[in-house]
């Protein structure tokens, strides 16, 4: 099964979203943390690319699994750094959770925006 494009959509969104977070505020989070800024940004990125990675590649069901599992790390780290900036980060992650749950919907033929199957 041909992966779900509507997925990989709002993963990229979710991806700009930390790219941009980390542009805005990462001068800020550099003065306040100094290089923990790089582990607060990367956790997400990194969850958000290997998404993409998974999303793009994987033709099972494996892959919506792969995505929600990425999607509650990165939900659980920004709401461990909520006290901090990474409160932020709660946006690209509920991002990942809704890609995570338009794959599921693609790959199990419930996506009703997708073209019907020949």
């Amino acid at each position: 099964m041909a992966a779900s494009r509507g997925a990989r959509r709002l993963i990229v969104v979710a991806l700009l979203c930390v790219l941009g977070l980390a542009a805005w505020y990462g001068r800020t989070g550099w003065a306040d943390s100094g290089p923990f800024v790089l582990v607060l940004f990367g956790i997400p990125v990194v969850c958000t690319a290997v998404a993409l990675w998974v999303e793009g590649t994987s033709r099972t069901m494996l892959a919506p699994a792969v995505v929600a599992a990425l999607a509650v790390v990165s939900l659980s780290w920004a709401l461990l750094t909520a006290l901090g900036i990474g409160l932020v980060l709660v946006a690209p992650s509920v991002l990942l959770l809704l890609a995570a749950l338009a794959s599921w919907l693609h790959r199990t033929g419930r996506d009703t925006a997708a073209p019907p199957r020949a």
